[in-house]
Order: C-alpha cells, then structure tokens, then sequence
C-alpha cells in the first residue's frame, strides 16, 4: 500500500482538528455573533449553554437563512433598566442564536479516525464538526479544510 495512504489511514481526528476555539452562546444576539465570527475570520462556530455544552451550530448558511426567512422588519419592545432610567428601544430575543443556529448537531469525537470523519462530512453535508468530550464540551473543531490540509502533507511526507 502506498506510504501516504497508509498515513492518511493511521490519523485521527485529533492529529488535524484545531483546539483554539472560538464558541458562542445560545444566548447571544445574532448581531454579537456575526460580530465574533468576522473579528475570527470564520463562518461557523458551535453554540454551548450556560454549562458550556454544544447545543447548536451556528454558520453563515444560518445568517442568510434568516434574512430570506424575514417577512416584516425586526418587532422591537421598549424596555427600562430601572424605575430611574429611561426608557430604551431594543429589538425583541427572538433574534438570538438560540432561534437560528442549527440545533441538530453533528458531532465527533477525538479519537475517531480522519477517514471515518470525512464519511461524516459527507453523509451530512457539513463542512465543519465540533469535537466533544464524554461530557458534551468542545475541545476542538474539525473542517473540511483541516482534512483537504491533512491529505495534502501526508502526500507530500
């Protein structure tokens, strides 16, 4: 069997996928949230709760999603902080990631094999997958760049 292949087949998900990353929470508005994915220079990340669990995907399929979905311009409330403050405009919570990020998560964990990885990805359709610890943490996150990367330096070895 040819030696690059032969690699390819001895990685695991945690020979490729990145540990530096970028979370947002559930509770988040969707404006905070485009706001952290550009300041990373990203276009996706995994959504955890309070406890830190991977609740959801949000990606930039989920932001234009929204837009298409929108009929009626953005409902607002008025809101007071306290009996002394004034009273403010500010845009009603159904415009949290909780209501747009994907909540059907496609997930992996680390010592999974590349191969078995991709197999995901392409059953799923999905170019990113957050890998979870046994008690549902993110720990890293793998693309379908991350193994077209792994592919092209076992070649090259």
């Amino acid at each position: 069997m040819n030696s690059a292949i032969e690699r390819l087949l001895r990685l695991s998900v945690k020979d490729a996928m990145a540990r530096d990353v970028v979370v947002i929470a559930a509770h988040a508005t969707m404006s905070d949230a485009a706001e952290t994915l550009f300041k990373s220079s990203i276009s996706g990340a995994p959504v955890v709760d309070e406890q830190g669990h991977c609740v959801g995907i949000l990606s930039a399929a989920d932001f234009v999603q929204r837009e298409a979905s929108r009929e009626e311009e953005t409902e607002h409330e008025l809101t007071q902080d306290s009996p002394s403050r004034p009273y403010q405009v500010c845009a009603v919570a159904d415009d949290l990631v909780s209501a747009h990020m994907t909540a059907a998560v496609q997930s992996i964990a680390e010592d999974v094999s590349l191969i078995d990885a991709g197999r995901v990805m392409c059953a799923g359709h999905v170019h990113r997958l957050p890998v979870l610890d046994e008690a549902g943490h993110v720990v890293g996150m793998v693309s379908s760049l991350d193994l077209v990367a792994a592919t092209i330096h076992a070649i090259e070895e």
